[in-house]
C-alpha cells in the first residue's frame, strides 16, 4: 500500500480495514503512541487506552486496536508495530502516513547454512 493510498482524512476506518485485511484479530502490536478523536463507537475504548498509555507503550491486539480505531473521524497519531516483526509498522503523525509498511517480510533460512562458500 503507497501513502497516496490512505487519502485524506486518514479516519479510524481506514485503518482498521488495512489492519483487518493483513492481519489476524490475535497479532499482537506494541502500541508506541496514539491521539485519536472519539469515534461514537470507540469512545469508552479509547478511554481505556489512553488509561493504559500512561505508564508508556503498551502490547495491543489487532482485535482491540480496530475496536478502539473503528469511527474514529480522524487519526492524528498512530505509532504501531507488530510485536513478532519489528519490520511491520504505521507511523501516522500530524493525520499524514510518515511510515508505512503492513506488509509481512518473508525470511527463509535454510538451516544447512549457505550453499556459497564465500558465506559462512
Amino acid at each position: 500500500m503507497t501513502v497516496n493510498a490512505w487519502g485524506f482524512p486518514i479516519t479510524g476506518d481506514r485503518v482498521v480495514e488495512a489492519l483487518r485485511t493483513n492481519f489476524s484479530t490475535n497479532d499482537v502490536w506494541l502500541l508506541s503512541d496514539f491521539d485519536v478523536p472519539s469515534g461514537a463507537k470507540s469512545q469508552e475504548i479509547l478511554s481505556h487506552l489512553r488509561e493504559r498509555m500512561a505508564d508508556g507503550p503498551l502490547e495491543v491486539s489487532t482485535a482491540d486496536l480496530c475496536d478502539a480505531l473503528a469511527g474514529a473521524p480522524q487519526v492524528w497519531v498512530l505509532d504501531i508495530r507488530l510485536s513478532s516483526d519489528e519490520g511491520v509498522q504505521l507511523y501516522i503523525e500530524d493525520g499524514e502516513v510518515f511510515e508505512e509498511s503492513l506488509d509481512r517480510a518473508v525470511r527463509i533460512r535454510s538451516i544447512a547454512g549457505s550453499r556459497d562458500p564465500k558465506v559462512k
